[in-house]
């Protein structure tokens, strides 16, 4: 099987293994996802009755996530209090990416964007300092849930999951492919890629917390 990513959106990212779907039956539920590892893909389903998540998830609609890639948006000074963002044209995949990706996702075709609303993502402002922040400074983790083109940028919907610590990011930098720790990294600079790692593994790999619902 090869691992190259196709221009359609089931064979992009093959998975091996059974996928896992979490059921969330009443209201006001809370889950924490426990696994040493993630390789599958995580089936999300919002039952008739369960709480919408904050920016407004519908009840009774699923998402599928396929954690070999994630998308990592770096915007400004952005609050992320609504629901969508711009990302300018000119930084959105095409810097920090690989090749093989962006041949395959960059256009924003319907297929493409399909294909990248499987991804898991993180949501950061800019940095406040060089490959540092300050420890009130949040990133968020979450999923995309539309991109749109538009002549003022790209518009990209989303929905967070949890607040991530963004120092800790910088001191993972690495092991999220974002560059060193300790200087200028990619968090330093508005921008979306995407990158191929287990999001999801390297976060609770540094005891960071990740996929819970409230």
């Amino acid at each position: 099987m090869s691992d190259k990513l196709q221009s359609v959106v089931l064979p992009v990212l093959p998975t091996t293994n059974t996928p896992t779907t979490i059921n969330l039956p009443g209201d006001g539920n809370t889950l924490i996802a426990q696994a040493g590892s993630v390789h599958q893909n995580v089936n999300l389903f919002m039952m008739p009755g369960a709480q919408p998540l904050n920016n407004g998830v519908v009840a009774g609609t699923q998402q599928t996530f396929n954690c070999d890639y994630y998308n990592l948006f770096v915007i400004g000074d952005e609050p992320f209090s609504c629901d969508h963002f711009l990302v300018p044209k000119d930084r959105a995949l095409t810097e920090s990416t690989s090749k093989e990706v962006k041949d395959a996702l960059a256009a924003l075709t319907p297929e493409a964007v399909a294909t990248i609303k499987t991804f898991p993502a993180l949501f950061a402002s800019e940095n406040h300092e060089y490959g540092k922040t300050d420890g009130a400074h949040y990133a968020y983790y979450g999923f995309v849930t539309d991109v749109r083109i538009q002549d003022n940028g790209i518009k990209v919907y989303f929905k967070s999951l949890n607040q991530v610590p963004q120092q800790r990011l910088n001191e993972i930098a690495v092991e999220l492919d974002l560059g060193r720790a300790c200087s200028f990294n990619e968090l330093n600079r508005t921008h979306w890629a995407i990158k191929r790692i287990n999001l999801v593994e390297a976060l609770r790999d540094a005891g960071i917390s990740v996929f819970t619902l409230s």
